[in-house]
């Protein structure tokens, strides 16, 4: 019996090292890169790709609160991508081509927590404000009876949203680790098409983050 609680209690204690050694929390400063796949929805807007790209960049300091929990600061860019539209519009003895892009851009400033699981997996989450800027062009060309025009529009707006995120990752060691992430930007863009429009972006992609202890 006595062998038996031996086994268990070293078993015990062993797991507990385990832990300790997988989510061994610290606090410093961090860089971190990202990029993944972005969508738009715009409100009483028509586009046909609401799909793109985006990536970004963040630089950011964590505190340990109470380990394995830490909080932290961030601050960053990151470009949202775009959403798309083109096609032809005819009428009676004329056509209409045009091409149309909304994209949107952001400078961040939040704060991010981190939970340190059992075996380096961790959680993460992020909020803030978002500085954005969103870029409206629209190309267009018309082909009539009495031959063809090019027409061009760009306009832009600068204004304040939120953003938040969540991440599920693996630390593989105190210094590197790799995130998947859902990243959320509730944006506005006022007047960028003559009218006020709310901009809501989706971010699902991997995080890079390299820690500095």
């Amino acid at each position: 019996m006595q062998k038996v609680l031996l086994s268990v209690a070293t078993a015990a204690a062993l797991s507990l090292a385990s832990f300790s050694a997988a989510a061994v929390t610290q606090q410093g400063a961090f860089i971190s890169v990202n990029g993944g796949s972005s969508h738009y929805s715009v409100s009483h807007s028509n586009f046909d790709d609401n799909n793109d790209s985006a990536y970004g960049a963040l630089v950011g300091y964590r505190w340990v609160v109470d380990r394995p929990f830490s909080i932290g600061v961030e601050a960053g860019y990151v470009y949202l991508g775009a959403q798309k539209a083109s096609g032809r519009q005819t009428g009676d003895g004329y056509y209409l081509d045009y091409h149309d892009k909304f994209k949107g851009e952001a400078v961040l400033v939040g704060a991010n927590g981190k939970w340190d699981l059992p075996h380096g997996w961790t959680i993460t989450a992020r909020a803030g404000l978002a500085h954005s800027r969103a870029k409206y062009d629209s190309t267009s060309t018309y082909v009539g009876c009495c031959g063809s025009q090019d027409f061009w529009f760009h306009n832009q707006s600068t204004d304040n949203g939120i953003y938040g995120g969540l991440g599920f990752g693996y630390d593989f060691n105190e210094n590197f680790g790799i995130t998947a992430t859902y990243d959320h930007y509730a944006l506005k863009a006022e007047d960028v098409i003559g009218d006020k429009r709310t901009v809501n972006i989706g971010v699902t992609g991997l995080s890079a983050e390299y820690r500095f202890w």
